[in-house]
């Protein structure tokens, strides 16, 4: 059956007239008549008749009419899913910000060996968000880092927390100035509740989720911050008193979700952990070949 000659069948019943079919179609009058008499030829019924000056459809015409539209609209979904199985893959990657400069370039250079011609989406949010949208299945591939291990996940590492000040700036207590990310982050909550538990004065400048803003407040400001060891880039120090409450070591971990069975989530943890930058594998403990199952 000619899809083209039902969609002039279709295009009929709406504008009442071969001519504006035509037109519509950029078809000559002709060249619809011969769809029109193909179509008939083919249910062998005479599906339009004359009324007075108009050409109207027969009872006939009337009852081929919703089932040619079902077929066109099957036609349609058809179209729509060849294209969308045609498209390359999309991976979501979902990374709180002070993971993502170090280990986003880990992770692409990964599956991209494993599953090429694939398109990669980068979500940049706080923990608790990427927990969410990891939930409702809008990421495949999440990096976050959790006080203990999780049994779905596999660890790439551990994160001692440090306090840590801009190189060359001089920072003191009484009271101690501080920036932190915001409070789904675990060092926030630890650095907060430890200040309240030891007594310690401090003042609290300002919370965000993203590094950007926290590097450029201790690069301007006489504060400090608490993040990982392991997020610790150019520019900043580490600062050690017994002034300052002690924060905790975290893990570092991700997760794969089934859409994407091909990648090993083991694999890729222990993969990552090796493509880190010297300075910041230091800091990360275990050095090689241990995954969450091993370490719990």
């Amino acid at each position: 059956m000619d899809i083209g000659s039902l969609e002039s069948f279709v295009l009929f019943s709406e504008l009442g007239s071969f001519a504006k079919v035509a037109e519509k179609r950029f078809r000559t009058n002709a060249a619809i008549s011969a769809q029109m008499k193909r179509l008939e030829e083919e249910f062998e019924v005479q599906l339009f008749r004359r009324d007075g000056r108009n050409v109207v459809l027969t009872q006939a015409g009337e009852d081929l009419l919703p089932f040619a539209q079902y077929m066109l609209d099957l036609n349609r979904q058809a179209k729509d899913r060849l294209q969308q199985n045609s498209k390359p893959l999309t991976l979501v990657i979902g990374t709180p910000s002070d993971y993502a400069n170090d280990f986003l370039m880990g992770i692409l250079n990964y599956v991209q060996e494993i599953v090429p011609d694939l398109l990669t989406k980068l979500v940049i949010r706080s923990t608790e968000e990427l927990k969410t949208a990891w939930e409702n299945d809008e990421i495949d591939i999440m990096l976050f880092s959790s006080a203990s291990p999780i049994g779905e996940a596999s660890v790439i590492g551990k994160i001692r927390g440090v306090w840590v000040k801009s190189q060359g700036v001089t920072v003191s207590g009484n009271p101690w100035s501080v920036v932190l990310y915001d409070d789904s982050c675990l060092f926030n909550r630890h650095a907060i509740r430890g200040f309240k538990e030891a007594g310690i004065d401090y003042r609290l400048v300002s919370t965000s989720s993203d590094t950007n803003v926290i590097h450029h407040l201790l690069h301007k400001n006489s504060v400090i911050a608490a993040m990982g060891d392991a997020c610790l880039t150019s520019g900043l120090e580490q600062v050690t008193s017994p002034q300052l409450p002690p924060l905790p070591t975290v893990y570092l971990m991700v997760r794969v979700s089934q859409r994407f069975s091909e990648i090993d989530q083991d694999n890729l943890a222990q993969a990552m952990l090796g493509i880190l930058d010297d300075n910041i594998a230091a800091y990360l403990t275990p050095r090689s070949g241990t995954t969450q199952r091993e370490m719990a």
